[in-house]
């Protein structure tokens, strides 16, 4: 007994050790305390007692020796964690640069992409400005050429019609001395005269139109705004074109009434003249 118990030393670090020491060497001395405590009682037998711990020494040694393999298995694992928190750390943070730097190499390439659209959308937008500007001076030149034409056709047939006019009044001072007879062949050939200077009007008027200018837009993408200001000026020359026409055509009936009319009056007054100098005679 005296041998167990000089293996126990306390001293003033007694109470840090022991509050240091591992769960299970705790128990192990409370367990061989336990059993001193208990061999000490008057009513055990010593030559029957037995310790729980047969060799206290070398079982908390034991003890000591699991409990440093636990700390040491457990620090591995705390620094392998470690390890690798630190490298899933790093990788995340790799990562978001890498985002980082995707998301800006995107954000410019958008940039320039846009800024080259905008570039291309400007240059299209000034070559059909430019190309309608053009389509616009060719449309005036036309213009202009289709109202000097349908001039020179008038003129055409001003002159004509003065032409005709005189020569219907030459036939009818030639014919004044038989009026009376050749009434109905006057009517007849009036009619022919009528017929024939129609059909010459007609023939001046279709070989003008056939010297027009062939005008042959050139087949390109136009958008909205440029096809509408096309069909208004298509519409401005056929508006023109159609008020040219009647009113040349309006000018020729009125030159024709006029010229019958004439021709009738002047038949009606030479025939009373000679009927007053026949009545006068008598």
């Amino acid at each position: 007994m005296e041998d167990t118990m000089s293996s126990y030393s306390f001293s003033h670090q007694f109470y840090q050790r022991w509050t240091c020491a591992p769960e299970p060497v705790r128990a192990a001395i409370t367990q061989e305390l336990k059993d001193i405590t208990t061999l000490l009682q008057s009513d055990t037998s010593f030559e029957d007692f037995t310790f729980n711990t047969h060799d206290l020494d070398a079982y908390v040694d034991e003890l000591y020796d699991n409990y440093n393999a636990e700390q040491a298995i457990a620090k591995a694992i705390a620094d392998k964690q470690e390890q690798e928190d630190a490298a899933a750390a790093k990788q995340k943070l790799e990562d978001e640069q890498k985002k980082k730097e995707t998301e800006e190499a995107t954000r410019k390439a958008e940039a320039t992409q846009k800024e080259q659209e905008k570039n291309e959308q400007t240059a299209l937008e000034k070559e059909n400005y430019k190309e309608l500007a053009t389509n616009n001076d060719v449309a005036k030149v036309n213009t202009d050429k289709v109202v000097t034409d349908s001039a020179v056709t008038d003129d055409f047939v001003t002159d004509n019609s003065s032409a005709k006019t005189e020569k219907v009044a030459s036939e009818a001072k030639n014919t004044e001395g038989n009026a009376s007879d050749n009434k109905s062949a006057d009517n007849k050939t009036i009619g022919e005269q009528a017929h024939t200077l129609s059909d010459n009007h007609i023939k001046d008027i279709n070989n003008k139109a056939s010297a027009a200018i062939n005008l042959a837009l050139k087949d390109a993408k136009l958008d909205a705004t440029h096809q509408q200001l096309i069909r208004e000026l298509e519409t401005q020359v056929d508006d023109y074109l159609s008020e040219q026409m009647m009113l040349m055509s309006e000018n020729l009936k009125s030159w024709l009434r006029a010229e019958v009319t004439q021709h009738f009056s002047e038949q009606n007054d030479l025939t009373t003249n000679n009927e007053a100098a026949k009545k006068s005679i008598h």
